[in-house]
């Protein structure tokens, strides 16, 4: 019998629904037989190998609360985290990371290293265009040209990664989804998804599952 594909979604920061999410996308990824588990455990990243775990979906924000000393809330991924979650990619692993991911908080450079870029800051949400890159790839195949009401993430991204939907505003264009290889594993990321009026638009979803298709293509 075919063992379930196992996914772990990992949660945690500030300004975000993050169980909201968790149950829009286990509803989206259920569609191509994945089982997903949520955490807020940074640590399972430690031991993905004894797990059995085949993708890893970030949807995090690392952040403190400036104006509450006593803010609990996750600010950073370990070193030791990071290393797991990087030797784990470099072996084989598919990651995606999505929207919020790219905030580093207290996290050491390497994370940004591994995800392909970092943010930097976004507008208040607003409605915008995102478009597909000319070439077939096949995160965005069968993909046009859609609208959102999001954040739009102002990101800086690496030279290795390849760009495949950007949005423009005030006449730059910027990148809101790219892929880039680590070694023999495969690393992705969306810059949308705020919110449920994102999750549950159907071009977004698509996107979703074509790019977990495509980092887990064996």
């Amino acid at each position: 019998m075919m063992q379930p594909k196992r996914a772990l979604l990992l949660l945690g920061g500030l300004w975000h629904d993050f169980d909201g999410l968790a149950r829009a996308l286990n509803a989206v990824v259920e569609k191509q037989g994945w089982v997903m588990e949520a955490s807020y455990d940074l640590d399972r990243l430690l031991h993905l190998d004894r797990e059995g775990i085949s993708l890893v979906i970030m949807y995090t924000c690392f952040s403190r609360r400036a104006e509450a000393a006593d803010d609990t809330s996750q600010h950073k991924m370990s070193d030791a985290q990071i290393a797991g979650l990087t030797d784990w990619v470099q072996n084989g692993g598919a990651l995606l990371a999505l929207h919020a991911s790219t905030v580093l908080g207290d996290s050491s450079a390497s994370l940004g290293e591994l995800l392909g870029g970092v943010f930097i800051e976004h507008p208040p949400a607003f409605s915008f265009s995102i478009h597909p890159i000319f070439g077939s790839h096949p995160i965005t195949a069968g993909i046009a040209a859609f609208t959102v009401h999001d954040e739009m993430y102002i990101e800086q991204c690496g030279k290795a990664v390849t760009i495949h939907m950007i949005a423009v505003k005030d006449g730059v264009a910027y990148p809101l989804v790219w892929s880039r290889p680590e070694s023999r594993g495969r690393v992705a990321h969306i810059a949308l998804g705020h919110s449920s009026e994102v999750w549950g638009a159907e071009p977004y979803q698509r996107l979703i599952l074509q790019t977990i298709g495509w980092l887990t293509l064996v």
